[in-house]
Order: C-alpha cells, then structure tokens, then sequence
C-alpha cells in the first residue's frame, strides 16, 4: 500500500489509497489524413477500478492487465461500436488525457460497408 491519503469529508475516517502500479493508455490514429499518430493515457476511474478487481479475482497482474484490453479494446473500441473520448489537459503539462469513453453501438446503416 502507499502512503496516499483521501482528503477528510464529513470527518469520516479516511482509508488509504492504493497507487495503480501501471498507465494505461490508447494508441491511435485520427481521421486527420496527417495524422502520425496519438499515444493518450487513460486517467478514467474505471480503468484503474478494473484492474484492481481483475487482479483481486485472478490473482494475477498479467491476468489483470489482459482483462483491461479486453474491456477497452475488445469492447469499448469494438468494430460495431461509435466510440468517442472525453478528454481533458493536465494544467501542469498542457498534455491531453483520455478522462472517459462514450461508446454506443453503431446503427445498422454505418457499418453496411463491412458485409
């Protein structure tokens, strides 16, 4: 465990907080035909909730890490799926970080293409 601490609310007692020992990140390109690329961390609470339970159930960090792909990978960015980022800057370095995920299904008639 580390030594990083929840603020006090409503003096309720504060329990420690466990550092994910990992980042987790997408690696993509943009619909820009310019694009080289986009290497962007994902700092949403689920991602790190996911992981925990995963390796808490697994008992395993390699078995932990593969679900996460799974989930963001295989689901979340899922060929029939419309996924789009909600993104946000760090203040401190100015660089963008994935904070959330929107990902509906695609309708029917935006994926024809693929039969």
């Amino acid at each position: 465990m580390s030594d990083l601490y929840q603020l006090k609310l409503f003096d309720v007692e504060r329990k420690p907080l466990e550092k994910i020992p990992y980042k987790f990140s997408y690696v993509f390109k943009c619909e820009d035909p310019s694009c080289k690329g986009h290497k962007k961390m994902i700092e949403d609470w689920e991602v790190g909730q996911l992981y925990r339970r995963m390796r808490d159930e697994f008992r395993s960090e390699e078995r932990a890490i593969e679900k996460v792909k799974e989930r963001f990978l295989g689901d979340v960015c899922a060929s029939d799926r419309e996924t789009h980022f909600f993104v946000g800057t760090t203040l401190a370095y100015g660089t963008w970080i994935i904070l959330g995920a929107f990902w509906p299904p695609k309708r029917a008639e935006q994926f024809s293409f693929l039969e």
